[in-house]
């Protein structure tokens, strides 16, 4: 049996009557007769009451037939376009890790929007995770792609495909009745004398050195950590707590608003990049495609 045999038996049932079953198929009304003749031998019933010769009727196993020969053709076609999908990278599985400040981002969330509407068989795990732990589960296939600070380990790790995106800009994330939160834009040197929360060395090295560089070049001094915190939301709750300042990204703007104020520095304001790494040895179009969209909303 063959699903060509299926869509013969499909069309006569549905129209009762071989010439317009066979005119519709394109063939003749002999050669869709000896098929279907064909079709009940192998099967050893009879699919339709042929007594009158002006009207055929399904018989009772005809119609039990009919059911399953309409769920197999329509399983035949979802296949097809599930491989069709699937050459595409839509079919599956796209594992994405990224920093939290990533996932908060605006054109993050379109992408994903985005990757949905056009793959709904795509299953999409997002993963929230710090730059320094992203590397060895893109490397173990766990993740299929993931957005991070830079990491000086990965200069030369053949082992990673590694891609430069763009800068997010950084802001000052101040308790919303500081002094300077009177102030629309301050100076760097401005939190000389305050207490920070900073990511610890080894979760993002170069987000650490990079603004402890920036408050020494451009404020003349060395902040003061005295929270170290992985999670930056945590921050966020401990700068509302009166903890202390903590520098994080622009896309975290909108939280805590009433008891967190965030402000741009006047000169020569900060920028972390963010990079995007694959592994070598494990390719995925759905991780391609995703990144492509996400590289055209942050141009839009």
């Amino acid at each position: 049996m063959e699903l060509r045999h299926l869509r013969y038996f499909i069309e006569i049932a549905r129209e009762l009557h071989f010439a317009r079953a066979a005119e519709k198929l394109k063939l003749t009304q002999p050669a869709l007769s000896r098929q279907i003749a064909a079709l009940e031998q192998e099967l050893g019933v009879e699919l339709f009451n042929r007594s009158n010769k002006w009207k055929i009727e399904l018989t009772e196993a005809g119609n039990m037939f009919l059911l399953e020969a309409e769920k197999i053709l329509r399983e035949s076609q979802r296949a097809v376009n599930l491989a069709k999908s699937a050459a595409k990278g839509g079919y599956g599985k796209l594992a994405i890790g990224a920093i939290s400040s990533t996932i908060e981002s605006p054109e993050f969330s379109l992408a994903l929007q985005e990757m949905r509407q056009r793959y709904p068989d795509l299953l999409l795990e997002v993963a929230d995770a710090t730059s320094g732990g992203l590397p060895e589960l893109v490397r173990q296939h766990s993740l299929d792609i993931a957005f991070l600070r830079p990491l000086p380990e990965l200069a030369g790790d053949e082992t990673l495909i590694y891609e430069h995106l763009w800068n997010d800009k950084l802001v000052a994330a101040i308790p919303h009745d500081h002094p300077l939160a009177r102030q629309v834009q301050f100076l760097p040197g401005a939190l000389a004398n305050e207490a920070f929360i900073m990511v610890p060395e080894k979760t993002s090295s170069s987000q650490r050195q990079y603004l402890i560089n920036f408050f020494h070049k451009y404020g003349g001094f060395t902040p003061k950590v005295e929270i170290e915190i992985y999670n930056t939301y945590t921050a966020l709750r401990m700068v509302a707590a009166h903890l202390g300042v903590s520098v994080v990204a622009e896309s975290y703007m909108g939280h805590f608003t009433d008891r967190i104020c965030y402000r741009f520095f006047t000169a020569n304001p900060p920028e972390m990049p963010l990079c995007v790494i694959r592994a070598t040895d494990h390719t995925s179009k759905s991780a391609e495609t995703f990144l492509k969209i996400l590289k055209k909303h942050h141009r839009n």
